[in-house]
């Protein structure tokens, strides 16, 4: 199936002719409707949640997610909502896709110095959606070429769990050829940078981190040794973009712009866990001893994150104790603590750190989670329901709540429940076989509960319609 679905990826690939890109205006909603748009947003998130390759930690997302939120709420007139993933490459790159779904490599997160740095990368993904430069490309090719732009996109991800797979796409087509699909005009990549500065200007953040940033891509490019196919590298940064950015600045007031802790810890946590297993450890101790940090407490947290990863509970807490002495205030420090206590086997007064957290933090999603998983291993399924759903109405979409309210139902023997969370945690992760699967074995449960049976069995009836419509 794999290699008919590369086939047919790569002849329509073939088949794409020109570069130049209609008006805004034109007829491309024609071509992808919102419910095209729909389609390859659950294809390319489905791919997400299942490969690998993707960071699945809750608070390395949030950061990646409120960030971006910021410049979305208050950079632009437009308001997509828009879904970012983190790709665990060392490459320097990001990407828009299709379905206001926006791709970063922690390789890029990791090179940014700054948090306007990073902002401006995403802003100049931001207006790559805002301006429709995707849809605009498809228009001004063929009618349907968006079809063999899902197949790929979805194949990208696919492919970054099997290099088999991956080396078979590149003997089909040349990289050069899959570019053409994935790559923007010259046009576009000045828009993108004219538009994306206006978000950054806009939501607060210092512009001149554009230029900072681009800098540091130019001088990486050549030397990127990410997993990554080169064809996922779509914006050349060249002279001409560096100084048509830096004429543009002359339009924007100087924002002194400091960066949140949460920036310096989070590109610390995100390398203690994907770094090198040997290396880690001695990687912060040689920032801390010889003072190459850009973030002294971020490199403390660093070595913490490092120290629990390598099981080295005791010299974690002589760590975190020389932190805690610092005086920084930030949630991650709490959930840093509160793994550490774990790690500790101690379950009440991590407990009672939670407890703390929520207060000072009301919606903090990761506390919620954390306090609810101790709740369940104390077998008080009812009061793990009570909390998980009086937060459901803010996280809905959020597949990690479902689960543990699967786990609840599941202590109390309630397995309509357990499978509607079931199907839900899957729908939310982008796999409606699974969904369907669940949802149809809590309809098959039986409950005594009229009002829950029947709820189940209308829900299965939407699930499969909805998967149906996926096909055409």
């Amino acid at each position: 199936m794999k290699k008919i679905l590369l086939i047919i990826i790569f002849f329509f690939t073939l088949s794409l002719l020109g570069n130049e890109l209609p008006e805004l205006g034109s007829s491309f909603d024609s071509y992808i409707n919102a419910s095209d748009e729909k389609k390859i947003k659950f294809q390319i998130l489905s791919q997400v949640y299942s490969s690998n390759t993707v960071i699945n930690d809750p608070e390395i997302n949030d950061y990646l997610f409120n960030l971006g939120n910021e410049l979305i709420k208050n950079g632009t007139s437009e308001k997509p909502e828009v879904n970012f993933f983190i790709l665990n490459d060392n490459s320097i790159n990001a990407f828009a896709m299709l379905g206001n779904v926006i791709g970063v490599h922690s390789g890029l997160i990791l090179a940014a110095n700054s948090e306007s740095e990073l902002a401006s990368v995403l802003s100049h993904e931001i207006a790559h959606l805002t301006q429709k430069h995707l849809l605009r490309l498809f228009d001004s090719q063929a009618k349907n070429s968006y079809k063999s732009y899902l197949a790929l996109a979805v194949a990208i991800l696919a492919a970054r769990s099997s290099p088999q797979l991956s080396s078979g796409a590149i003997t089909v087509a040349s990289a050069s050829q899959v570019q053409n699909l994935l790559s923007y005009t010259r046009s576009n990549e000045q828009e993108a940078d004219r538009i994306g500065l206006q978000i950054l200007h806009k939501a607060g953040f210092d512009t001149k981190g554009a230029i900072d940033f681009f800098s540091t891509m130019q001088k990486f490019n050549n030397f990127s040794d990410g997993a990554a196919p080169a064809f996922l590298r779509t914006h050349p940064i060249t002279t001409e973009r560096i100084s048509d950015l830096q004429d543009r600045l002359k339009n924007y007031n100087y924002i002194q712009k400091q960066s949140k802790i949460e920036f310096y810890f989070t590109k610390s946590k995100l390398l203690a866990l994907t770094g090198k297993y040997s290396e880690i450890e001695n990687f912060f101790k040689n920032e801390i001893k010889m003072k190459t940090y850009i973030n002294e407490y971020a490199s403390y947290y660093g070595l913490v994150c490092s120290l629990l990863r390598l099981n080295k509970i005791s010299e974690a807490r002589e760590v975190f104790n020389i932190l805690k002495k610092k005086n920084v205030s930030s949630p991650m420090l709490i959930e840093l603590e509160a793994n550490l206590l774990l790690k500790e086997n101690n379950y009440q007064d991590t407990f009672e750190l939670y407890k703390k957290g929520l207060n000072k933090y009301p919606f903090n999603r990761v506390f919620i989670l954390g306090v609810s998983n101790l709740i369940l291993s104390s077998n008080e399924a009812d009061k793990a329901i009570k909390l998980l759903k009086s937060f459901l109405p803010y996280y809905d979409k959020d597949p990690f709540f479902y689960e543990l309210l699967a786990r609840a139902y599941n202590q109390n023997k309630d397995f309509l429940l357990e499978h509607e969370s079931l199907s839900n945690l899957y729908y939310y992760q982008y796999d409606l076989q699974n969904a369907i699967l669940h949802m149809d074995l809590a309809a098959k449960s039986n409950s005594e509960n009229f009002y829950d049976q029947s709820r189940v069995e209308h829900k299965l009836k939407e699930l499969k319609r909805e998967a149906e419509l996926m096909k055409n």
